[in-house]
């Protein structure tokens, strides 16, 4: 926007000087040689019908006043002929007024003034002062010249800057509800009309999506916890089945408490980890804590650890996150699961790798989103939200995930966590229920 207003500006300064140097510079310059063509005719006139010499000494006694037509016949009273930009720019028109065979010296100091000459007036120099016609002020021109585009510029980047910081604001406002962080209501009384209606359109996407959230918070939680109370009591009924029905006692216990884990997860979905306080702490604790859960109940699980700064995190809520990547890999991935940790072009980084059949491209994407599984080569055992709350995690710290196809088979998902010490503080929908 800066550089369209000052090309503007330059285009508009640069026809105005075309304009005036084309339509009032030179046809000005022009009617002067015109005059002066004619006060030539009249000296060569007078010349042919006098004694020249009587005719020269005749207008050698006149003395000149100040800022007069004088004439003389010493060359030492008339400036060397020069050649730059403002001297042919005046000189040139002359002479192509004046004709072939026109002498035009033109002097600036001590006064401007103009000094015309040709053959047929044998040595006499006509001298015309140019008193109101290089008046020129260096400083007058320079400040025009170079000032006015320079003040266009500084003028037009404090405007641009002042409408960028709004879009900067609406900008930033846009990625933060798209994380899932609260927004402040944007400013609809300051601005440009058009920043105000956008902001005034935002404010009410914003209302609505947290509308949105808030009954879809409400309703899942609502199922969550009236579901809880049936599957109890469904539990202690198959607790009381005899002897004979032990494989369908455990088939019914087993499928309860796969309802009750979706449930859970439910739970930690709509949660978003805000009760959580955030701690300062080594990430690789975390993991090993984790690690030592799966290995207690003999998961095939190795941890290889290297050292990473200590970072702004979420104790619970990350151990939540890697539970369910490692759950995911032993579910999906053959029993056999690695995990690494380390530091990558200077984030921290956590690879959790299985060597289960692997995903496409098209089926790692839609992972992250809720109630998505893999396609028919993994199990479609859960509810579909365990990526989901990862991402959630994930984008809390400020970081990121991806899934990839491990060489020699399998799948890793790495988690890319910066090391800035910040914490993105989400509003619960929990928190709007209560």
């Amino acid at each position: 926007m800066v550089l369209l207003i000052w090309a503007l500006v330059i285009f508009s300064q640069s026809f105005s000087l075309w304009f005036t140097f084309f339509h009032v510079y030179i046809p000005g310059v022009k009617q002067a040689a015109q005059l002066v063509s004619l006060e030539m005719r009249t000296l060569e006139t007078s010349m042919s019908l006098t004694d020249k010499q009587t005719f020269i000494d005749a207008l050698m006694q006149e003395q000149p006043e100040e800022n007069s037509v004088f004439f003389t016949i010493d060359e030492n009273d008339v400036p060397d002929e020069t050649s730059y930009v403002m001297t042919d720019l005046f000189v040139e028109p002359m002479k192509d007024v004046l004709g072939a065979g026109a002498l035009v010296r033109l002097g600036v100091a001590p006064k401007p003034g103009m000094w015309v000459s040709n053959d047929a007036l044998n040595g006499i120099w006509i001298h015309l002062p140019l008193v109101h016609f290089l008046p020129y002020d260096g400083l007058l021109v320079t400040t025009w010249v170079v000032g006015t585009p320079t003040v266009a510029f500084l003028l037009a980047a404090i405007f641009a800057r002042r409408f960028s910081r709004r879009l900067k604001r609406l900008e930033e406002a846009a990625r933060r509800i798209g994380r899932g962080e609260p927004v402040m209501t944007l400013d609809m009384e300051n601005g440009p009309k058009e920043i105000i209606a956008v902001n005034q359109a935002f404010n009410q996407m914003r209302t609505s999506l947290e509308r949105e959230t808030r009954e879809r918070a409400l309703l899942l939680a609502g199922i969550s916890h009236d579901l809880r109370t049936p599957l109890t009591r469904m539990r202690l009924s198959a607790e009381f089945l005899g002897e004979n029905d032990r494989e369908l006692q455990e088939g019914v216990i087993r499928d309860i408490q796969d309802m009750d884990d979706i449930l859970d997860q439910f739970i930690a979905f709509i949660r978003d980890g805000d009760d959580e306080a955030t701690d300062v702490g080594d990430l690789n604790e975390v993991l090993q804590e984790v690690a030592s859960q799966f290995q207690a109940d003999d998961v095939d699980l190795s941890l290889h650890t290297q050292p990473v700064p200590d970072i702004s995190l979420k104790r619970l809520s990350l151990k939540r996150m890697f539970g369910n990547l490692v759950g995911n890999a032993i579910r999906h991935g053959g029993g056999k699961v690695d995990v690494y940790s380390g530091m990558e072009n200077g984030e921290i980084c956590v690879v959790v790798a299985d060597r289960g059949p692997g995903l496409t491209e098209k089926e790692m994407l839609a992972l992250f989103q809720p109630f998505a599984r893999g396609d028919e080569s993994r199990s479609t055992q859960g509810s579909g939200l365990g990526l989901a709350i990862v991402k959630r995690i994930v984008d809390m710290h400020h970081g990121r995930v991806e899934l990839r196809n491990r060489e020699g088979g399998g799948l890793e998902a790495r988690v890319y966590l910066p090391v800035t010490g910040e914490m993105v503080p989400p509003e619960s929908m929990m928190a709007r229920m209560r």
